[in-house]
């Protein structure tokens, strides 16, 4: 059995490889999570010569080409193949709208507020040092200095040329030979990461797992089987179906062995034919053929450049769509980094467009079933750019008008057909996964004090006074009376139980634990929290209160408990608009919202005097109105991301320059004792970590939901073990 498996071929042993690893992963289930160590170990030994390799390969190959050869390759051949990259990333750009539509949300997230560093256009393109962009893995700038090098040696003539040539040729041996050796360890790391992947993905990420592969192979079937040939049938002479007839023996070989090389000698020796059937060939025509396809394997192909979607993907799937400046960054960086392997240039293009690294995992380990997908590109791009070339040398390519139009017209109609069948069909029969307003709506308060909450607001004037209670008055009483705001999540509100929850119950709750008093809650209303508190109706404040210039010196903040970021809440079709301070001034007849922080409206009035402000008695106004009558809500980042859980249909997006604001609690000008207190227990709350436990649960939603072991046979079925 052993010796049958090395025996196959490499790609048959990955297939062997993942589907072992899929029994093995689905068997043990998350006991084998550990495995995916195994797995990034194989692909970081795959990358160690990809850098080196794109210099000899580069520099050898074009560097050994004549002058001449040269010249008609990059002036004719170059301008086809610039132009079928263009239009394959064109193309790719356009799959994600066959992405399904998810209405998704999520809490909050540190990660929004960490500054994103900004990209050094020119250190990634060009090479001033290209030692340092070797060693910081500028894959374009490394191309850029290796086409220099190639173009310079076209040149020259002598021994040196001879012996520098021989060099790189046996560089590219070595390096080629490390592979090779590296690819027989391959299926134990696409078997490790088959089995992690397996034992530790849950069913809505193998879910969305199958949106990308979907959209792949629809995208990978229109551009071999639709967009390639069609072109070569409208510029050309020879037929749609005459395209079609002389590749499929190499697509058929491709896609079994995932291997191109092989196929090249059949792709030369057809493209022969076909010109001769129409009498187009001749001996110059016929040594054009032979050397540009082995020069233009070496170059990265529309194949290839299918990768570029599952970056694209992964946006989507991360929930951070990839803006169209972005787009084109993406697309001219991934062009240049897939002249090299694909293991550097995906981890590269998710760095470039800040999505995390560990998603890589999942294209490793379906690359090798795309890669017969993409290899079928791959062929069809070789056989159309070695026609469009030889059509082009024969001055037989038709670019008038009439063909062009023809052209156009075709492409665009198979792209919009593919792209609204694949979202249309996954629309249909691939679900999304369930909103998390289930999530945040049954959270609960760890700690349990005996709990008395009031719903009926306090009437100044009208309810009977209190007196004002310091902490030993609140100790005799046996009840620490706390105010809170209804429908302030995260930091209070009613979850599907009817009990009040958030951050603040959370912190109220332990403070009584902790001066072993029972707790009440009395709610209240901001305009009334001076007069509630010198009336004694609670003896604090804790609902997510901004520390209000307005109101210091008329009652007692106590320290910082929180620094929350300013944040514009809006539907998800305008988040947009309110990302950049140009955009915001670009805004028309637009109605801002905002319940709190009047004074920072007040310098939004001064700076954007178009807008209009408009106060509302609580979020959730904003939240459930039905005639978009307020564009947008000024909100802080945490709390938005929290309303968002219950209406996904709301994004959030922080202000330029991250504004912050700090939060704290309140008590009566008057009562030092309970101050001096409170700021005492936050401050030990804060060391021991309490404090952030709260803030994890309630803001991050860390551990709200609760987690049930990756569903496994050895568990589940066997009840080997729990």
């Amino acid at each position: 059995m052993f010796k049958k498996l090395l025996n196959m071929s490499s790609s048959t042993q990955m297939i062997v490889a993942m589907l072992i690893g899929f029994a093995v992963g689905i068997f043990f289930g998350e006991s084998v999570g550990w495995l995916s160590s195994i797995g990034t170990g194989v692909i970081l030994l795959m990358q160690m010569t990809v850098l080196p390799y794109i210099v000899v390969s580069l520099v050898g190959g074009i560097g050994k080409l004549k002058p001449d050869t040269a010249k008609l390759i990059f002036s004719r051949a170059g301008v086809i193949m610039v132009s079928l990259w263009a239009l394959g990333l064109f193309i790719i750009a356009l799959m994600p709208l066959s992405f399904p539509f998810i209405e998704s949300a999520s809490f909050f997230s540190t990660s929004i507020i960490e500054p994103v560093a900004d990209i050094d256009y020119f250190k990634l393109y060009i090479p001033s040092n290209p030692f340092e962009s070797m060693a910081a893995g500028y894959v374009p700038a490394m191309v850029v200095f290796s086409i220099a090098m190639g173009l310079a040696l076209i040149g020259m003539k002598g021994d040196n040329k001879i012996q520098l040539l021989s060099f790189m040729h046996t560089c590219g041996e070595i390096f080629g030979r490390i592979t090779q050796g590296m690819v027989k360890v391959l299926p134990i790391g696409i078997f490790a990461m088959s089995a992690s992947a397996a034992g530790t993905m849950g069913v809505d990420e193998f879910a969305s797992m199958q949106v990308y592969l979907i959209s792949y192979f629809a995208l990978c079937l229109l551009l071999t089987f639709a967009v390639l040939p069609w072109i070569v049938a409208s510029l050309t002479p020879i037929t749609y179906w005459q395209t079609v007839q002389i590749s499929k023996a190499s697509l058929v070989t491709a896609f079994a062995t995932g291997n191109i090389f092989i196929v090249l000698p059949v792709i030369v020796e057809e493209c022969k034919k076909v010109l001769q059937q129409h009498n187009h060939t001749h001996e110059d025509t016929d040594t054009l053929i032979e050397i540009l396809v082995p020069i233009a394997f070496t170059f990265p192909n529309i194949g290839k450049l299918t990768v570029i979607l599952f970056v694209y993907f992964c946006s989507w799937f991360n929930g951070s769509p990839i803006e169209i400046i972005d787009q084109v960054s993406l697309s001219a960086s991934g062009l240049l980094s897939l002249f090299g392997s694909v293991y550097v240039a995906i981890p590269f293009m998710l760095d470039l467009v800040h999505l995390p690294a560990d998603l890589f995992q999942l294209f490793a380990m379906s690359g090798f079933i795309t890669g017969k997908f993409n290899s079928i590109a791959a062929v069809m791009n070789l056989f159309v750019l070695t026609l469009l070339t030889a059509a082009m040398f024969q001055k037989n390519l038709k670019l008038f008008p009439p063909q062009l139009i023809k052209m156009a017209t075709g492409l665009g109609v198979s792209v919009i057909i593919t792209v609204a069948v694949c979202r249309l069909g996954m629309g249909l029969f691939i679900h999304s996964p369930e909103t998390t307003s289930g999530v945040i709506a049954n959270m609960q308060v760890a700690d349990k004090v005996p709990t008395i909450v009031k719903t009926q607001y306090p009437q100044i004037g009208v309810t009977p006074k209190s007196p004002v209670a310091n902490i030993d008055m609140i100790r005799q009483r046996g009840m620490l009376k706390v105010g809170y705001i209804p429908s302030n999540v995260p930091f209070s509100y009613y979850n599907n139980n009817g009990d009040l929850v958030g951050f603040d119950i959370a912190m109220a709750s332990k403070l009584a634990e902790d001066i072993g008093v029972k707790v009440e809650f009395v709610p209240f209303k901001k305009k009334d929290l001076v007069e509630s508190l010198n009336n004694g109706y609670f003896d604090i404040a804790m609902s997510g209160l901004s520390t209000d210039i307005e109101l210091l010196g008329r009652l007692n903040f106590t320290n910082q408990v929180l620094e929350l970021n300013y944040a514009i809440a809006a539907p998800d079709h305008m988040v947009k608009q309110f990302k950049t301070n140009e955009s915001i001034a670009a805004l028309e007849d637009a109605t801002i919202a905002y319940v709190e922080h009047s004074h920072s409206v007040q310098e939004a009035q001064r700076k954007y005097p178009h807008l209009k402000f408009v106060k509302l008695s609580g979020y959730q106004v904003f939240f459930r109105q039905k005639d978009s009558k307020y564009d947008g809500l000024l909100i802080s980042a945490e709390a938005g991301s929290a309303w968002t859980l219950f209406f996904p249909g709301y994004g959030i997006t922080l202000l330029e320059h991250n504004v912050r604001y700090p939060v704290a609690y309140a008590v009566q000008s008057s009562n030092q004792s309970l101050l001096n207190y409170v700021n005492n227990w936050q401050q030990l709350r804060q060391v021991d970590g309490h404090q952030q436990q709260f803030y994890d649960y309630w803001m991050l939603g860390l551990g709200a939901k609760p987690v049930k072991p990756r569903w496994s046979i050895i568990r589940d079925v066997l009840h080997w073990v729990e």
